[in-house]
């Protein structure tokens, strides 16, 4: 124990070390921890102060009950309580414990049993010296007191992938804590392996053996599909594991190492660690590996084998054993690289073959391969004539044009350099890796590619580029001048996506040369490298170009509102010629022309965006859209819309405008987004589509939502015109009047217009995104933000709906309100000499008049059914509370109920043609309640228990309603204990 005191205070008095040194050093300690019999590292404290920091000794020894409550398990618990507790029902949630094998229980008591919570274990702090501050006793006490609790199950998996292995066995079978953490059965279980006897954290422990060792284990993710787990391991590995257990392909090795990668780790641990050791005892050689292999190719696969094993450092001596190993590696290797090289510069290519076989089974054959790209002409300090002008090229690239003729020289020289491989490489694979490791110099900026070069040649003058206006010199000024910055910035844009995609094409052409081809995917992974370095300033630079060109748009259609909105309020004298051009107006008419307008536009849309409907998706999962062959058209101005409005509250040219140069972003993007799935350049395109294509929403929506708010707000300064109506006097009303609805029928129209307009720019918006967009963006995953975005603009656009609807019924219901209003007293209550005409009142006749022209417009404006079904059943319903409160106001006698029903039968004739059969049901009922007032009194309690029993009020009016309305009769008081007496429906 005072060796392990000792070993705990060097670690923390002896500074810093590294996460490796520091987990071997304490394991010893961590784990006696973790059974709570010796001294922690890591105290965990209940008061939180740095004075319960240090070494501490437990207060009691520890026993397997508290290390079960320790792991998360409860633990059983023998109490003895009086008996007459327990009849008192104070301890109901305890069992009766059995009393076999235990002591007499005392007469009057019980003995219960209960299951106890894990237990946390405190400790405390010996040496007074290390508590801060003079304090009282007792809160000294408290400090003193430091809480520990059990290392968590991944914790202790955790520790164990840093020990040596046969100390991991040893720990694992020894200690109680690691066992059960590991282990399902116990180590000694018979015939089991893999996920029979181990628990989770003991698989994630062997696999990680597994993968110290150089194998790789992963999720793959896919569009549209669930993430696949992948395996690579080394090819060396590979040979080996077909040898022992005959599994060859990828989908076997994933099996067993999800499974049982404790056999995986055993059989290669056991294959190999016979020749490793070896090597702790032998310097500069390999004699034990020479045994054992035939040839010398086997010597090399059996080196590069050893090699990936040592990486696991899975032996105390590991360091001194590696650094012997790869010093024979490095012998071996350097011997055939001499040998290779010498026949390279004779010529030799039979030579140079049989050391490649031998080569490429030691690190993959990198040191053949690396022989043959360094001596390349091009690479040299002092290049020969030819290769030299190809340098000299690159010093005039400036665009594309330019680009691609030292594009077509690269290409003869990757296809030299792929005859010289085919003659001095013997496999396949090894000559495609040369290959590849040639073009990956050509764009790498640490060996000064040629290609690399070139494109920051080009990359220096598209950034200098003068600007009209300024100085610049007379060939300069002539040939290469630009009218403003935004154009500058275009064309750099344009030319760097322009050149990306001839390399995609060269690279697509590499893919096909003979005698030796470079993978397609491993091309197009030299061409993206060459752009990881302005990748970052080029979606900057296409976020901030996009957002300028939508803000000049936004405000020079702003600056036009502005000015159309002075041009209107100087034409407000001509009232009466819009008046009569209001009443001359074929609302059917206008609508057809509305949705013909909008088929056009839609049509438009296609060909401007010049595409077909129907897509095909290309095999590396970009959509490659169809481009159309029509010839391309002038959006036609708006002569339909707008002729008796004056000008269109929202622009579709803009929207279009807007759309097309999206469009023609997110195709400059594209070209990065289809660079491998494990690039950054490729996540910084897609997050770089998805920012411009929220660009566009929000462009769309700070144009829409302004032309909603005038509209609205017009809506709402009629809504205060007509309160001041219903305030003049009689003298200047009708001529008020008029004027209000003709401004109400204007704002209703332009309102309805604004409706149909924006639900063409949402459209065209679904057009654009259904063909362009769903080749990026995910459309049903609702967390994307280009979702959460349209879904934002589509509430945006409902919400302003909304709002305009309910300003349009508010008018409408405060007219018609202000129009009953003008009921006369005695048109419900004539003189007896007045003779009964039973045709609807003046002010019944103008209120349904003033609904059916408001209701006209809406009808023949409105092209969605559900919406004008529910915009009619509001103003239905509200309707129907109004001439309640209307009834009301007045004593009705028996002709006058006569007038009254005649009234409310017209209100009924204009809901049956406009509101549907739910909300007909309200003025069925009222209609039906008005026979109260023709009734005998005798007749009139039957009458309405008659209504009560057949429902006729149900969800329509409170019982306390229908009293309100029986008691307008004008004899009501003279009557009331024959409706109300004994009551039992109302």
């Amino acid at each position: 124990m005072a060796d392990d005191n000792d070993g705990a205070e060097s670690v923390l008095a002896g500074g810093w070390l590294s996460p490796r040194t520091l987990l071997h050093k304490t394991t010893k300690f961590v784990l006696n921890a973790a059974h709570g019999k010796t001294r922690s590292l890591i105290p965990t404290s209940d008061i939180g102060t740095v004075a319960e920091t240090g070494v501490v000794d437990w207060i009691e020894d520890v026993e397997d009950d508290d290390i079960a409550a320790g792991m998360g398990e409860e633990v059983e618990q023998t109490i003895m309580v009086p008996e007459r507790d327990v009849l008192m029902g104070r301890w109901s949630e305890c069992a009766v414990a059995s009393g076999e094998g235990r002591s007499p229980t005392p007469p009057g008591m019980m003995r219960l049993s209960r299951s106890v919570p894990p237990r946390r274990r405190t400790a405390y702090n010996k040496d007074p010296q290390q508590r801060v501050g003079a304090m009282e006793p007792k809160r000294r006490a408290q400090r003193g007191r430091t809480v520990f609790t059990m290392l968590p199950v991944r914790v202790v998996g955790r520790i164990m992938e840093f020990l040596p292995v046969d100390t991991m066995l040893l720990v694992a079978n020894i200690c109680r804590i690691v066992r059960r953490a590991v282990y399902l059965h116990g180590p000694n279980a018979q015939g089991m392996a893999g996920d029979q006897a181990y628990t989770s954290v003991g698989l994630h422990m062997w696999r990680v053996r597994v993968q110290q060792m150089g194998w790789r284990m992963w999720r793959e993710r896919q569009r549209g599909r669930e993430r696949r787990l992948r395996v690579q391991a080394p090819q060396s590995h590979v040979v080996l594991l077909e040898n022992i257990c005959g599994v060859k392909d990828e989908a076997g090795i994933l099996e067993l190492l999800t499974t049982e990668p404790d056999l995986v780790f055993k059989a290669l641990y056991d294959n190999m660690i016979g020749d490793y050791t070896a090597f702790s005892t032998m310097i500069g050689c390999v004699p034990r590996v020479v045994q054992n292999a035939n040839g010398a190719a086997a010597v090399a696969e059996r080196l590069d084998q050893l090699l990936w094993f040592a990486r696991g450092r899975f032996t105390c001596s590991s360091d001194v054993t590696n650094m012997r190993l790869v010093s024979a590696a490095d012998r071996f290797e350097a011997e055939y690289q001499a040998q290779f090289k010498h026949a390279f510069m004779q010529g030799d290519c039979e030579r140079m073959q049989g050391c490649a076989r031998v080569l490429e089974h030691i690190r993959n054959g990198r040191s053949c391969i690396r022989i043959l790209v360094d001596a390349h002409p091009l690479f040299s300090s002092a290049p020969p004539a030819p290769y030299a002008d190809v340098l000299a090229s690159t010093e005039c690239v400036t665009d594309a044009h330019t680009f691609g003729a030292v594009l077509s020289e690269l290409d003869n020289l990757i296809a030299e350099h792929a005859r010289v491989v085919h003659a001095g490489l013997p496999s396949q694979v090894l000559r495609q890796s040369a290959l590849y490791c040639f073009v990956q110099d050509l764009f790498d900026a640490k060996r000064s590619g040629v290609a690399l070069r070139a494109l920051q040649n080009m990359y220096a003058h598209l950034r200098s580029m003068p600007v009209a206006g300024q100085d610049a010199s007379g060939e300069q000024q002539r040939r290469d001048v630009v009218p403003d910055e935004a154009t500058k910035d275009i064309v750099y844009l344009s030319t760097v996506a322009s050149i990306v995609s001839l390399l995609l094409e060269a690279a697509d052409k590499w893919s096909c040369m003979e005698p030796v081809s470079l993978p397609r995917g491993l091309g197009r992974r030299c061409v993206f490298s060459a752009f990881e370095d302005v990748i970052d300033e080029y979606v900057q630079l296409e976020r901030r170009v996009i957002e300028r060109a939508y803000e000049g748009e936004l405000s020079q259609w702003a600056l036009k509102v502005r000015n159309d909105s002075m041009r209107d309020t100087a034409l407000e004298s001509n009232a009466s010629h819009k008046d009569e051009s209001l009443r001359l107006v074929n609302f059917q008419l206008r609508q057809q022309q509305m949705e013909e307008y909008k088929d056009r536009v839609l049509l438009l849309v296609q060909d401007k965006l010049q595409i077909s409907m129907d897509t095909e998706t290309a095999g590396d999962g970009t959509r490659r859209r169809r481009r159309s062959s029509a010839s391309q058209k002038e959006m036609p101005r708006r002569t339909v819309v707008g002729d008796v409005l004056g000008h269109a509250p929202v622009s579709i040219d803009l929207c279009l405008n807007m759309v097309l140069t999206n469009r023609d972003t997110i195709d400059r993007l594209a070209v990065f987004a289809s660079a491998p799935q494990d690039m950054r350049l490729r996540d910084q395109a897609q997050d770089a589509i998805e920012s411009v294509f929220c660009v566009l929403l929000r462009g769309i929506g700070n144009h829409v939502r302004p032309a909603y708010a005038r509209v609205v707000a017009e809506l709402k300064d009629l809504e205060h015109s007509v309160m001041a109506t219903m305030q003049t006097d009689q003298s200047a009303l009708a001529q008020l009047e008029q004027q209000t609805r003709s401004s109400f029928i204007r704002a209703e129209l332009r309102f309805f217009e604004l409706i149909h307009l924006c639900d063409l720019c949402v459209q065209i918006l679904e057009i654009y995104f259904k063909s362009f967009m769903t080749a990026f963006i995910d459309e049903h995953d609702f967390l994307n933000t280009c979702n959460q975005e349209r879904k934002a603009l589509e509430r945006a656009v409902d919400d302003s709906v909304a709002v305009g609807m309910d300003c349009v019924i508010e008018i409408i219901m405060r007219q018609t309100q202000h129009i009953v209003d003008t009921q006369m007293s005695a048109d419900y209550s004539p003189d007896s000499n007045v003779s009964l005409t039973l045709t609807p009142t003046v002010a019944c006749t103008r209120a349904v008049q003033f609904l059916g022209e408001s209701t006209v417009i809406l009808q023949s404006m409105t092209g969605h059914r559900q919406m004008r079904t529910v915009f009619l059943g509001e103003i239905g319903v509200r309707l129907f509370y109004v001439l309640l409160e209307h009834i009301k106001r007045f004593r009705i006698t028996e002709p006058g109920g006569f007038q009254l029903i005649a009234d409310l039968n017209l209100y009924y004739d204009w809901a049956a043609e406009h509101v549907d059969p739910e909300t007909l049901r309200y003025f069925t009922a009222l209609k039906d309640l008005a026979n109260c007032f023709i009734l005998a009194p005798r007749d009139l309690r039957g009458f309405l228990q008659d209504q009560y029993s057949r429902r006729t009020f149900d969800g329509v009016m409170r019982s306390e309603e229908v009293y309100d309305v029986v008691a307008c009769r004008s004899d009501y008081r003279n009557i009331r204990t024959q409706v109300e007496g004994h009551c039992d429906f109302m």
